[in-house]
């Protein structure tokens, strides 16, 4: 019996190593905002913000290895944040599929307030070469976390969050503008999730289309524990009453995230496909104190995102408290082999520094049951 106890040990302890172990860091680089799309010839691309540049990694192997590609510095003064990395899906006005958008937020948040926009850029050869394409819109407050879809009518929809309505009595709103040239010129404000009490500000969207055609997205309410809610729209354009918060997302085991919140549909063959879920801290509901698996888990949901949620084991563990955009901040989860598997990207501190690190897990042998 002893025998066993120790093999029994030696087995867990060789696990535990093989967890830590297999979170790979992808580039010795100060690293913020992950993003993660695979590319019209079925490699991955990765990118995060490195200072002032958009830094690029491709993967030829469904994210075992990775490759530097290239580097895309923004010049605009004093800085920028928060971008997003695009592949669109389908042949959109002047735009081929497979044509890659990288775009970023432009100006700073410090005092004083300086003008701001969303600048958006083009790759036609998977990110070796990239040219500046449009401004998508511009303020003199705040305009942050671009985040592009294609609606029902196969426009371009680019979602944000804006504090340019600060004088109409709204924190920060989520809006949406359309473009019909494919990115060239865009209409005006669209709002999405806007409550007017000067408190609560959503933001950080993300969206998935489902397998029934319409649209999913999600996002943080600060002001409201920065927890994450839910909203559905049938054309990608129309995401009903903006005065609604939506519905904010909980899990089986009695949990729910804050900060930072991303949304991937994947395509497992089901009716309904699945959506996986992650956001930066996992909070229980009863109190809103951290849970036991914050880090730890994404969830999923099999109902078109409707009902409760169920916690999965999250390939990259990155606790955090919610109180800077390092750890588990806007982590990206990207479906391998039909769904059996998960490749998630996360950032993490090393001695002191924000990085990004990557690891693979399996989707259906990763289920945590709570107690």
């Amino acid at each position: 019996m002893r025998n066993v106890k120790y093999i029994f040990l030696w087995i867990i302890f060789c696990v535990a190593i093989h967890n830590v172990f297999a979170q790979t860091m992808l580039a010795d680089r100060a690293a913020y905002y992950p993003r993660l799309v695979r590319l019209q010839n079925g490699n991955l691309l990765a990118s995060f913000d490195n200072g002032n540049t958009g830094a690029f990694y491709e993967s030829k192997d469904d994210g075992a290895t990775w490759t530097a590609v290239s580097n895309l510095k923004e010049t605009t003064p004093p800085r920028n944040c928060c971008s997003e990395l695009y592949t669109v899906p389908q042949h959109v006005s002047n735009i081929k599929a497979g044509t890659l958008f990288w775009a970023t937020s432009v100006g700073t948040d410090q005092t004083p307030r300086t003008n701001c926009s969303i600048r958006i850029y083009k790759s036609t050869d998977y990110a070796r070469t990239w040219q500046f394409y449009s401004t998508a819109v511009a303020g003199t407050t705040g305009l942050w976390e671009p985040e592009f879809t294609v609606d029902s009518r196969k426009r371009l929809v680019m979602f944000f969050s804006s504090e340019e309505y600060k004088a109409e009595g709204y924190n920060q709103i989520i809006a949406h503008r359309i473009s019909t040239d494919g990115g060239l010129t865009w209409s005006n404000d669209i709002k999405d999730v806007a409550v007017n009490d000067n408190i609560k500000r959503p933001g950080m969207p993300t969206v998935a289309r489902l397998s029934d055609g319409s649209y999913i997205m999600c996002y943080e309410v600060c002001g409201n524990n920065c927890d994450t809610y839910i909203r559905f729209s049938k054309n990608g354009d129309d995401w009903g009453d903006a005065k609604d918060l939506g519905t904010r997302v909980e899990s089986i085991a009695g949990n729910h995230f804050s900060h930072a919140p991303t949304i991937t549909w994947v395509d497992d063959g089901t009716q309904n496909g699945m959506l996986l879920l992650i956001g930066q801290v996992l909070n229980k509901n009863s109190d809103n104190t951290i849970a036991n698996e914050n880090g730890k888990v994404f969830m999923i949901n099999r109902n078109n995102g409707k009902g409760l949620w169920t916690e999965v084991a999250a390939p990259v563990a990155s606790p955090s408290d919610g109180k800077n955009p390092c750890e588990n901040y806007s982590s990206q989860l990207l479906p391998l082999m039909n769904g059996k598997k998960v490749l998630e990207l996360a950032l993490k501190k090393v001695n002191g520094a924000c990085r990004v690190f990557y690891n693979t897990g399996n989707m259906n042998d990763s289920l945590i049951n709570h107690h």
